[in-house]
């Protein structure tokens, strides 16, 4: 399942109704105190029902609402990408479509309704059936509420009566055919009753995990900011349906066993004892309410001296925290069938040099791209937001007494760059490329290839290569905002067989020295020499697949050949092998084989001169 939107209503500075958008990337920009921790905390509360990093107190309430004499707090999410079929009545897959438990976009939209610092009530936000009260409120009855109605009224059911399930479909067929249709509301379906309580306990097994890393900790022994990774890395095993029918079974095992010792030892008693025996009878927890994350809860990591990490400075506790994500989005990128998962993160700047920024950032971008994985952030830092797509961005603003949040287009992008202001940038050469494998390209021929390293080494500080990825805040601050800083541009796409970047590079090209240029192949993949894709994958390539190898798909080609071979590869993961990984054993004499050399060589030429004639930016040596 995947986050989709957040709804707020009377939440801190929230005020009334508010709707906020998520997508795999989602940064929320803003100045300090205008909401944007409320955000995450909210989804906190929301995930992980006080049991997290925030529980929610009677002080939540927004004040306006209060002083209108409201009480309540609504926070809800809408999902998408839900599960095929979930079980209810222990054995009847159904889709919560079929209970007509979607809301009217389709969606599953859960709410949560707060008083008083404590959960009211979980419902299920639904447009649902109403033709009346009995059928409006179909999935609180009980099996007996149901058959009882079917009795009254006549109703014949060919499914089996001793599931609700069955029995609710009958109802719905009933007072279709005796009022002509379903009359559909949005109503709210509580969680705690009949079917909605059967209904509940299976989504909740399908819910994203959600991990909240603040940038305020308190350097306690149980300091979540330590905890979290290792304790999130244990609960995404545990929620893996392999594991849970192991662990159900070592649960099953272990409460007969001590089922069977209880009852040997009160049959003992009974002889010795029968009146005391009488009073007495086994009482054994429901074993799906064993906590086995609980077993690893004193997980941790300490230095070799044994000292803590948690009694470590702030900035090593974050480094930690930024490898522990770069290794999620290769763990990640390489498996599938991985459970939901949410990372947020608060202010990923603090306590960071500029480096480990760009780092945490560009292995957060990666992260995003993984399966079944979402990553939200906030910030206030400039130097942050530019390192992210604008379709990503959420600016965060008070209007009057109500905070706002607005998607990121370029109807805002004025706005934010006014709300974190514009500091200069230190790079001296902006190369601007269409996404992260590309930019993994050109870094790895670059560092791989010493006739390439010698022409200019682009892991330099003054060097920076931006991921557009369909519009980039850092590019667009940089044509509009950066000018005079002495800081030029270099671009470069693939040719596409379409040519869609030529009227962009033709724009760059008219403010010098910037420049950029199409790809002469078709795309990244296209420079990558056959040979190692052989030897990778293990296939042959056909000598007239070679000889069309600058303008052929490649990623489509390998997807077909690989499933012909009986191996599943999507095309998305092929391109991260190919530019992420054999770009590292490209050679000069590979490249030549292409036919690639001149114009390779040739960019890094292009960013050399470009570095040579930048001027010094003001306060900078």
């Amino acid at each position: 399942m995947k986050l989709k939107k957040l709804i707020l209503e009377n939440f801190r500075g929230y005020y009334g109704r508010t709707e906020i958008d998520f997508d795999d990337l989602t940064a929320f920009i803003g100045k300090n105190d205008v909401g944007k921790s409320t955000i995450l905390e909210a989804l906190d509360i929301f995930f992980n029902d006080g049991k997290g990093t925030v529980k929610i107190e009677k002080e939540d309430l927004n004040k306006i609402a209060e002083r209108a004499g409201k009480s309540e707090i609504l926070i809800g999410a809408v999902f998408t990408d839900l599960p095929e079929k979930i079980v209810v009545d222990s054995t009847v897959e159904v889709t919560l479509e079929d209970e007509y438990l979607l809301n009217e976009d389709g969606d599953l939209e859960i709410h949560k309704i707060y008083r008083n610092g404590r959960l009211q009530g979980t419902y299920i936000y639904a447009n649902h059936p109403a033709n009346d009260d009995f059928l409006k409120n179909l999935m609180a009855k009980t099996v007996r509420e149901l058959r009882d109605f079917m009795q009254r009224n006549g109703i014949e059911c060919s499914g089996d009566k001793r599931k609700a399930s069955d029995l609710r479909r009958c109802i719905r067929e009933y007072y279709r055919e005796k009022d002509g249709e379903l009359h559909r509301e949005n109503i709210r379906i509580p969680t705690t009753q009949g079917g909605g309580r059967d209904v509940w306990n299976q989504i909740q097994r399908y819910l994203p995990l959600y991990a909240l890393f603040k940038a305020d900790r308190t350097n306690t022994d149980e300091n979540p900011e330590v905890q979290d990774p290792l304790k999130l890395a244990v609960k995404e095993v545990l929620q893996n349906q392999e594991i849970q029918d192991k662990l159900e079974e070592v649960a099953r095992v272990v409460k007969e066993t001590v089922e069977e010792i209880m009852d040997m030892t009160l049959e003992e008693l009974k002889r010795i004892n029968p009146e005391v025996a009488s009073q007495l009878r086994p009482n054994i927890p429901d074993t799906t309410r064993l906590k086995w994350a609980d077993v690893f809860k004193k997980i941790t990591i300490v230095s070799d001296e044994g000292i803590p990490l948690n009694k470590r400075g702030s900035g090593v506790r974050r480094l930690v925290l930024l490898s522990f994500l770069a290794a999620q989005a290769k763990r990640r990128q390489e498996k599938e069938g991985l459970s939901s998962i949410i990372y947020a993160i608060e202010e990923p700047e603090t306590s960071q040099h500029p480096d480990h920024q760009k780092l945490l950032i560009n292995s957060l971008i990666k992260l995003s791209q993984s399966e079944n994985t979402q990553i939200i952030l906030t910030t206030h830092s400039p130097a942050i937001a530019q390192l992210l797509p604008v379709e990503s961005l959420r600016l965060v603003k008070k209007e009057g007494e109500k905070t706002v949040v607005h998607h990121g287009d370029d109807k805002i992008l004025l706005e934010i760059a006014d709300t974190l202001g514009v500091m200069p940038t230190l790079s001296k050469v902006v190369v601007c490329v269409e996404g992260e494998n590309d930019r993994s390209f050109l870094l790895n021929i670059n560092q791989n290839i010493p006739e390439l390293k010698e022409i200019i080494d682009l892991n330099s500080r003054e060097i920076a290569i931006i991921p557009m990825r369909g519009g980039n805040l850092r590019s667009w601050i940089d044509r509009n905002y950066l000018e005079g800083t002495g800081v030029v541009e270099f671009h470069l796409y693939d040719r596409d067989l379409d040519e869609k970047y030529k009227d962009y590079i033709e724009k760059v090209k008219q403010r010098p020295p910037s420049t950029g240029t199409l790809t002469r192949k078709r795309e990244m993949e296209n420079y990558i020499h056959w040979s190692l894709i052989e030897n990778e994958f293990g296939i042959t390539i056909e000598p007239e697949i070679k000889r069309e190898w600058d303008t052929i798909d490649v990623a489509g080609y390998l997807s077909k050949k690989l499933e012909e071979a009986g191996k599943k590869m999507k095309e998305a993961a092929i391109k991260r092998k190919l530019n992420q990984e054999l770009s590292q054993k490209m050679t000069k004499e590979l490249f030549e084989e292409l036919g690639a050399w001149d114009e390779v060589r040739g960019w890094f030429e292009t960013i050399r001169d470009l570095f040579n004639h930048t001027l010094p930016q003001e306060g900078v040596e």
